[in-house]
């Protein structure tokens, strides 16, 4: 009689998995490395087209999860209209729910969508500050998954990762005029300023593995992977004074205060860099979220 292959329980991440960015790092780093047991797959919702096509992606989605064959299905959410169609996406799935909330601006009073769900935030400052709107809440940190290369020399030019929002700090960090200046995220920028458009994950981790230092000069945030990813990559990083729950070795810097930032990029903190971050490493993380989903699959099963 041949063995039986152990059963391996279905996660599905639901999320904006083809935008760039912090949300859909997260997404690809947690389904590419799933719980012991587990097997993983993506759900995406977003799309870069018109209201028509974005509305399309959302019913596409609603329909997959309704239809699909989970054990647990993961909902990635950010605020305001992501919320709202990840919420009516959460309401159609057969099976227990996570709604893992990313955003540094969550203020939607969501108590009674999300009594049936387990709620996750970013850090337990984050569970204290949205309690009044989510409820109780577990936390969970953002994974890292560092992608190291041999032999890469430091060199001494300022990086800003991000896409072309205001609320990301791209023309304060214009007016710093620093002398080398490269920005991913956007197509132009200022003749002094090197625009580097949308980079691939590889050369993402090359550029956290040569700048001089990071900079994010954001208005808000939640917890930014850009800055757990050069803290692995052992680039220094210098932010604004409005972005919560920082290692002591990221030196801040509050927004408008341009010779405070100057001083900060010329004198930034290079020691213990990757320390600070080890507890996001995504081995630690993978395994966090194993003990969550048996726990809520487990349970759910025993009340059946």
């Amino acid at each position: 009689m041949k063995n039986r292959a152990p059963h391996m329980r279905r996660v599905v991440h639901v999320g904006p998995t083809m935008a760039p960015g912090g949300m859909s790092s997260v997404i690809h780093t947690l389904a590419a490395n799933p719980p012991e047991g587990y097997r993983a797959s993506s759900c995406n919702t977003y799309s870069s087209k018109g209201v028509r096509r974005k509305i399309k992606r959302w019913r596409i989605a609603k329909k997959q999860i309704k239809n699909g064959d989970f054990d647990i299905v993961h909902i990635h959410s950010a605020s305001d209209w992501s919320y709202k169609r990840k919420i009516s996406i959460a309401k159609v799935a057969k099976a227990p729910v996570i709604f893992h909330i990313h955003s540094g601006k969550f203020d939607i009073d969501a108590k009674s969508d999300l009594v049936d769900y387990q709620v996750v935030c970013l850090s337990p400052n984050w569970s204290e500050k949205l309690q009044h709107l989510v409820g109780d809440s577990i936390s969970v940190l953002n994974p890292v998954d560092a992608k190291l290369s041999e032999g890469i020399e430091r060199e001494n030019f300022t990086l800003l990762m991000g896409r072309n929002d205001p609320v990301k700090g791209h023309e304060f960090a214009y007016s710093l005029g620093l002398d080398d200046l490269r920005v991913t995220g956007v197509e132009s920028a200022p003749d002094e300023v090197t625009a580097l458009g949308w980079v691939s994950e590889e050369e993402k981790w090359r550029l956290l593995q040569t700048a001089g230092c990071l900079i994010v000069p954001s208005t808000f945030e939640g917890q930014p992977m850009v800055i757990l990813e050069a803290l692995a990559a052992g680039c220094p990083v210098v932010a604004s004074t409005n972005v919560p729950d920082l290692p002591d070795c990221v030196k801040t810097a509050p927004l408008g205060d341009i010779e405070a930032w100057k001083d900060a990029i010329s004198n930034p903190i290079s020691d213990g860099l990757a320390k600070a971050v080890a507890d996001h490493d995504i081995k630690i993380i993978s395994k966090q979220w194993g003990q969550i989903y048996d726990k809520i699959i487990d349970s759910n099963t025993s009340t059946e």
